[in-house]
């Protein structure tokens, strides 16, 4: 009778991949890589200080759907992000433009990165402004032996040096 559960198992886990396209519930991972949550803009030519921060745009949220075809091995997934922009109070609007990427990987192993720009504005009195953005579907050819919930889909924002020194300097996490 043991040895009944683990087929009764394999079964229960497999039939969701039996069809030809369907959608999953288990999808690639989506994750938010910490170090590059953050990013601080600084007022035009000054040094990196509190003082002169401009805003600051946080990547909070990260969600992930997808469709798996096991006839060609292709899972095509979806990520939905919601970012967080913050400023001092201004009566002024404002419009800006913060390049992040999206990574495909499993393990060390990077697939693809992809390049985007998070646009939004500031209402005139607003301090925040909640975005949130779609990057364009992803299609991971999975790998014999694999499903598609082995591969991670990463988010984070493309900074500069200056920006990581200053992130890192003012986080909570210190090395």
């Amino acid at each position: 009778m043991k040895s009944f559960r683990p087929l009764v198992l394999f079964v229960l886990l497999a039939a969701p991949l039996l069809g030809c396209s369907q959608k999953i519930t288990v999808c690639p991972i989506p994750a938010i890589l910490n170090d590059t949550a953050q990013v601080t803009f600084f007022r035009p030519g000054t040094t990196p200080d509190l003082a002169n921060e401009l805003y600051t745009v946080s990547l909070d949220r990260a969600e992930s759907d997808c469709v798996y075809n096991n006839t060609t091995q292709v899972v095509r997934a979806s990520l939905d992000l919601t970012f967080r922009a913050t400023r001092a109070p201004s009566t002024a609007a404002a419009s800006y433009s913060v390049p992040y990427f999206v990574v495909v990987h499993e393990g060390s192993r990077i697939y693809a990165k992809q390049a985007y720009s998070l646009n939004f504005t500031f209402a005139p009195g607003a301090a925040t402004s909640v975005i949130k953005q779609a990057p364009n579907q992803t299609r991971i050819k999975i790998a014999n032996g694999k499903l598609p919930w082995n591969y991670q889909l990463l988010a984070g924002f493309q900074m500069t040096d200056e920006q990581i020194a200053y992130t890192k300097a003012k986080s909570r996490y210190q090395q």
